[in-house]
């Protein structure tokens, strides 16, 4: 299966390719004691942000984690994998956005600009790069969105099978169960989808920076901003959806409000908040055509892989001029 998808990947993508081998090849490999020391930061990280999912969840305490098991599953795990997303939206950045400046410093990048497409293949291998060296923070977020999916299809044996029936009555547009489903199976997508899609798109804007300002100390300011306003739409949006749908947010209309709860489910969140099915149909009966969120993700995550890569086309442009 991995076989398979590899042989989808372009040629520059792939691990066997030389411009990418040499590129992950450039860092020697870590001694013994370095992989201990890393696999034992990663439990410790891990356990804390458990930790405060389950403090969030249950109030410190107060109160059970969610009202059903589901609901519970996705309260526990929220905060923690909200956390893991925006630290790997600032690696997949901070990874790539030195590409440039390391190369000057090396002395390699006026080589790489007079070899025939030989910044272009730099600066894509780098890009791809990040997925390989992110791998199992990528592997280990997919992994618990197919558990929260699958939690969402076991919900949907509730009520003899007619819990779906039961969410779509009343909503606006009237809609049929068909139609619902092929909805939902968007969603279900779009979520899977959105995170490699936001990490590429991180990861070629880094290149852009790495293109645009290879000294050290424009760079610098360059990721700190772009990190700041990444963490600040997570942050913001995730406030500004839930107050929405708390009925705390005056003056917003309708289109206002589904504007807040996608944007929020694109940008800040990944869809993460739409994995619960009790919540999801929240959306539906309160957001007029709020079922078709799912869709709206969907088409988002098309659309962002296709600005990634025009991003990165214009990172390779922009790095051609450098020397």
């Amino acid at each position: 299966m991995l076989q398979r998808v590899i042989g989808q990947l372009p040629a520059w993508a792939r691990r066997d390719h030389p411009v990418l081998r040499y590129e992950m090849g450039r860092r020697p490999p870590a001694s013994r004691g370095t992989r201990l020391l890393r696999a034992l930061i990663n439990v410790v990280v891990l356990g804390v942000l458990g930790l405060i999912g389950v403090m969030v969840a249950t109030n410190f305490g107060s109160q059970p984690a969610g009202q059903n098991p589901t609901d519970a599953l996705n309260n526990l795990v929220y905060i923690p994998l909200l956390a893991i997303q925006a630290i790997l939206s600032v690696a997949a950045l901070t990874q790539t956005a030195g590409t440039v400046g390391e190369e000057i410093r090396r002395q390699n990048w006026d080589n790489l600009r007079a070899t025939p497409n030989g910044a272009e293949l730099a600066m894509r291998a780098r890009w791809a790069s990040v997925f390989y060296r992110l791998r199992s923070a990528i592997g280990l977020l997919l992994f618990m969105r197919m558990v929260l999916i699958a939690a969402m299809l076991w919900d949907l044996t509730a009520f003899q099978g007619r819990y779906l029936d039961l969410l779509i009555n009343g909503i606006t547009p009237s809609i049929s169960l068909a139609v619902a489903v092929m909805l939902l199976s968007f969603l279900m997508t779009a979520v899977v989808l959105l995170p490699l899609t936001a990490i590429g798109f991180d990861a070629a804007f880094g290149l852009l920076i790495a293109a645009t300002f290879p000294g050290r100390t424009l760079n610098t300011l360059a990721q700190a901003l772009y990190i700041l306003v990444r963490l600040g739409l997570i942050i913001g949006l995730g406030v500004l959806a839930r107050t929405y749908m708390e009925g705390r947010l005056v003056g917003v209309g309708d289109g206002g409000g589904w504007a807040a709860v996608a944007i929020n489910g694109a940008v800040g969140d990944w869809g993460l908040s739409f994995l619960y099915l009790g919540r999801y149909g929240e959306i539906w009966a309160t957001i007029p055509y709020g079922v078709f969120m799912g869709l709206a993700l969907m088409l988002f995550s098309l659309i962002q892989a296709a600005l990634a890569d025009g991003v990165l086309i214009l990172a390779v442009w922009q790095g051609q001029r450098k020397g």
